[in-house]
């Protein structure tokens, strides 16, 4: 499991905190997101490397998946949970063939929903262990991380998706 975050002790963590920096993220995003055309969408970084639409789709199945660990590991400590094969989910969605503004809204949509969730936690359930490809993790790390992980994302396209203008900066 590659790891995005430093884990905060579970005590110290607060499921409004952390709903909200997920939606911080997903809001301050979105309106850079909104300027890219369908063709800039479509285009990969480089030879090999995947498209704006394929990273926002990558993302789209960590919510998914995320989601789901996320709600089990409320209902039971110590789980062993799967990974999944990302670049085999991104290539059977298909995402380089959907629509920009349809990819970018189940992105919204989906992390809308887990922000949700993860405000309803109950605070001692941050604590509940599970296993990640072979990690263990506390299911408050597990919520830090996939925002770490968004946050990688997105700051490496706007990277290679950025202006000249927006790169001088």
């Amino acid at each position: 499991m590659v790891k995005y975050a430093s884990e905060t002790g579970a005590g110290l963590l607060d499921p409004a905190e952390l709903s909200d920096r997920l939606i911080a993220v997903l809001r301050g995003a979105m309106p850079w997101l909104l300027t890219i055309s369908e063709a800039e969408a479509s285009v990969a970084e480089r030879e090999g490397k995947w498209s704006g639409k394929q990273v926002i789709g990558h993302l789209i199945d960590s919510a998914v998946n995320n989601l789901g660990r996320i709600v089990r590991m409320q209902i039971e400590d110590g789980l062993s949970l799967q990974g999944y094969e990302q670049m085999a989910w991104v290539r059977l969605q298909h995402y380089a063939e959907r629509e920009w503004s349809q990819v970018l809204g189940l992105w919204f949509a989906l992390n809308e929903q887990v922000a949700w969730m993860i405000r309803n936690i109950e605070k001692v359930c941050l604590a509940n262990m599970g296993v990640v490809e072979g990690e263990t993790v506390t299911l408050g790390f597990l919520i830090e991380d996939y925002v770490a992980h968004m946050e990688h994302h997105l700051r490496l396209m706007r990277r290679w998706l950025a202006t000249d203008a927006e790169r001088l900066r």
